[in-house]
């Protein structure tokens, strides 16, 4: 059977910005390079003074034999006074090391079949994925590759795919859609623990649909408390260990999105979970008002990029499920703590939320560990549980 390339339109509209960008990667970043690549640069006659002091060698292997020493600035000792790339542009695209050529794109192979994604930790991925009417315009082709390969879960499958069916086709807010795909979750668990049949799956989806189109699902989450505490404590843990494992804390753009949550702290420097919420409504909402798909944008990038419920960490369902609301419970957090700072909301403010939160939810694995060991202690233990993050008492 030909495998599949499964690519949005996201992935082929982007292009680097180089000097434009407001957070390059060429700073603060670790830069591995393989053995060849690493040869090259340093034999390469235009490039071998900077190389002198540029590496230092880990020879962990030869994919990851070097690693770019940066400078003073935190900088690339290889951008030059243009902010480009010496590299590329005195040796060619193809002397770059893999980490370079690549970022931001990514993909995954699941059941034979190329997922093509990339980062949103790159604020052009951001501004494309947020922004752009474009950008959710899905394709596929046939990969050339005829290979055995070990097929994806029915279970796995149907859940992404159902996950994806309720966020596109119920006329309910983010949050009821996030409910929606607990309750789907909490089905293909227990179809996971052959505690129901698959076809339990199908049933649930149409019983969802149903729920929503009744109004019950509203029902439901309306009727859900607000819990201030398990708020308060999840946005301080994570916001502190964001802080501490961000490779660019010290940055401008970093402490700008600081200093606007540091706007929301009482007088003994304590976050203010009443206030985050409050900043959301009189000051986010309307700002966002041309705007009011972001969430859903952030939801869908998010399933298709980790093939959700899968996480990075092979985790299943009910810790990606758990992690998804805590992203989004965090971003709103920020986008309230800039919109409260700023007295609403540019698109630049917006895209700077997304992308500084994901620097370190994509690229750092102690900094999602810390996510899951918080989860727990806040008690999010069950879907209602979990979504009465998402509550703001209005």
């Amino acid at each position: 059977m030909d495998n599949l390339i499964i690519k949005p339109s996201y992935v082929t509209l982007f292009q680097c910005v180089g000097p434009e960008c407001e957070d390059s990667c060429c700073y603060d970043w670790q830069i591995s390079f393989d053995k060849k690549s690493y040869k090259n640069t340093i034999k390469h006659p235009l490039l071998a003074t900077t190389a002198k002091t540029a590496f230092i060698e880990t020879k962990k292997s030869t994919s990851d034999w070097a690693d770019i020493r940066l400078n003073a600035q935190g900088a690339c000792p290889f951008i030059n006074k243009h902010k480009l790339c010496d590299i590329h542009a005195k040796a060619g695209e193809q002397a770059l090391s893999h980490t370079c050529k690549t970022y931001p794109r990514i993909h995954k192979v699941i059941g034979g079949n190329k997922y093509e994604s990339l980062y949103l930790s790159c604020p052009e991925v951001a501004r494309l994925v947020l922004f752009s009417p474009d950008s959710f315009q899905f394709h596929s082709s046939i990969s050339g590759v005829k290979q055995h390969s070990t097929p994806s879960p029915m279970w796995l499958e149907k859940t992404h795919e159902y996950s994806l069916d309720l966020l596109v086709s119920m006329d309910v807010n983010w949050e009821q859609v996030l409910l929606a795909i607990g309750l789907l979750i909490k089905a293909s668990d227990q179809v996971r623990q052959n505690i129901l049949p698959i076809e339990e799956l199908d049933k649930r989806l149409q019983q969802l649909k149903l729920y929503a189109q009744s109004g019950e699902l509203t029902e439901q989450y309306k009727n859900l408390p607000y819990t201030p505490q398990p708020q308060m404590h999840a946005f301080m843990t994570v916001h502190n260990e964001l802080c501490k494992t961000h490779s660019r804390g010290t940055r401008a753009r970093f402490t700008s999105l600081n200093q606007a949550v540091g706007l929301l702290c009482n007088e003994e420097n304590n976050y203010q979970i009443d206030g985050i919420n409050q900043a959301w409504t009189e000051h986010a909402v309307p700002a966002l008002i041309n705007h009011t798909d972001l969430f859903e944008r952030y939801i869908l990038y998010s399933i298709y990029h980790h093939h959700f419920p899968l996480t990075d960490s092979q985790q299943l369902s009910w810790e990606a499920f758990r992690l998804l609301v805590l992203d989004c419970f965090m971003i709103r957090c920020y986008l309230s703590a800039m919109a409260f700072k700023n007295k609403g909301l540019s698109e630049s403010d917006i895209v700077l939320c997304f992308q500084i939160y994901q620097v370190a939810r994509q690229h750092k694995t102690e900094f999602v560990e810390s996510m899951s060991k918080t989860l727990e202690e806040c008690g999010i233990d069950s879907v209602p549980a979990a979504i009465c993050l998402l509550k703001t008492n209005t």
